[in-house]
């Protein structure tokens, strides 16, 4: 067994002792009641028409056309009526299903396919945009939310909220990520960069002219109390310190294990992960040890991430980065720290983000269209065209933003 200090503190202590924390500072308020599934997907669509003109539309499929009784479907349509893609939804966990968390794959993307040579194309899965035929993009949307309870809606935490808001920022990239070839159509962008349209999405969740659009009691229809959510707000923000930690600590145990030094004599992980432990930027001391190394463990193997996002872990700390700032210059919207609250709807805000970085998908160079964004007036033209190149001028200008309060 691991010898153990009674005193010590190991890495599995943190959410307890957090827990303990938070119990002494009393019950946070429940807000699942003012945020029953229905609405909250009506908010979506109230964003994304105010955004980009695009609206959600609940639909009934047909008979084998959905796997589970659970999936809904929904259609993405412009204002003209046209569809634009569809999104199955599967978001509450059951036996049968893969615990994944939250995920968003791409089914069918949006490519051209009008200038495909001897290769026909079923009507049925096609769109015309802009006198250019393309595929009619489908994705699903997998979570694992509680199923309702009897004799009541379905009702999301907070923190499920935030999810789905953040998945369907994904979902609203491959609908209006249309480009010519398959492999850079919607979020088949630069991993660096995929984030994005998602993590901004969560700064709309939490803007209080985008909750009043939803947000109200499943029973009363009373809309919710500002305050319910400044508190939650107000107890995440003391213990965000240990989240930018571990996050850290990920993106750079990511790096190492991807860096081309990499010694993989036997159990070369486990040792790598000590390394980065003992690294002075997470040092601790015994006295201090909630993030040190402890001798017989493996912390590594419960890192998924590992898989898919490969060395790019990072682009969700440099993705939140990025977010913040289109936020802050582009949509003005609502600063925490200050309470400032602006009206981050605008349809010449969502007009740009969405010609200038969505459209592209993968087809342009993503710093482009992140100076092309930032490019309305708020930045002197000498930061645009640095930004626009993409080399290290450019991250030094990054560095500079402030990672935002979420």
């Amino acid at each position: 067994g691991l010898a153990r200090d009674p005193r010590a503190i190991r890495p599995w202590d943190r959410d307890y002792y957090v827990g303990r924390q938070q119990a002494k500072m009393g019950a946070l308020p429940q807000l699942a009641e003012y945020f029953s599934i229905g609405r909250v997907v009506m908010g979506l669509s109230r964003v994304f028409e105010r955004l980009y003109g695009v609206t959600l539309r609940a639909t009934v499929p047909q008979p084998g056309e959905i796997w589970h009784s659970d999936v809904r479907k929904l259609e993405a349509v412009d204002e003209d009526g046209h569809l634009l893609g569809v999104v199955y939804c599967d978001v509450f966990a059951r036996s049968s299903k893969a615990h994944v968390g939250a995920a968003h794959f791409t089914a069918r993307c949006a490519r051209r396919v009008d200038d495909d040579v001897g290769r026909a194309v079923c009507d049925s899965t096609v769109v015309e945009r802009d006198g250019m035929r393309f595929q009619l993009p489908v994705v699903v949307l997998i979570c694992n939310f509680p199923p309702p309870m009897p004799n009541s809606p379905p009702l999301l935490s907070w923190a499920n909220v935030e999810t789905i808001f953040h998945e369907m920022g994904h979902a609203m990239h491959s609908m209006l990520g249309q480009n010519g070839f398959h492999n850079v159509a919607g979020t088949r962008c630069p991993v660096d960069f995929v984030e994005l349209p998602s993590v901004l999405m969560e700064h709309f969740a939490r803007s209080p002219h985008v909750l009043s659009l939803f947000a109200s009691h499943y029973k009363t229809n009373e809309p919710l109390p500002p305050g319910l959510l400044r508190q939650r707000a107000d107890r995440r923000r003391r213990f965000a310190a240990l989240d930018l930690h571990a996050q850290l600590f990920m993106s750079a145990l990511d790096q190492r294990y991807h860096s081309a030094q990499l010694d993989v004599r036997p159990d070369w992980s486990t040792r790598v992960l000590a390394q980065v432990h003992a690294d002075p930027m997470f040092e601790c001391t015994s006295a201090q040890s909630m993030f040190a190394h402890v001798e017989g463990t493996r912390w590594q193997s419960r890192f998924t991430h590992l898989v898919g996002y490969g060395a790019s872990y990072y682009s969700y700390l440099l993705d939140r980065v990025l977010a913040g700032r289109i936020w802050d210059r582009v949509f003005k919207g609502d600063d925490p720290s200050t309470q400032l609250s602006n009206n981050p709807l605008n349809r010449e805000a969502g007009e740009r983000f969405r010609n200038e970085l969505l459209r592209w998908g993968g087809g342009r160079d993503p710093w482009t269209c992140l100076a092309a964004v930032l490019d309305n007036g708020e930045s002197s033209h000498r930061e645009i065209e640095d930004i626009s190149k993409g080399n290290k001028s450019a991250m030094h200008i990054v560095g500079t933003w402030q990672l935002p309060d979420m």
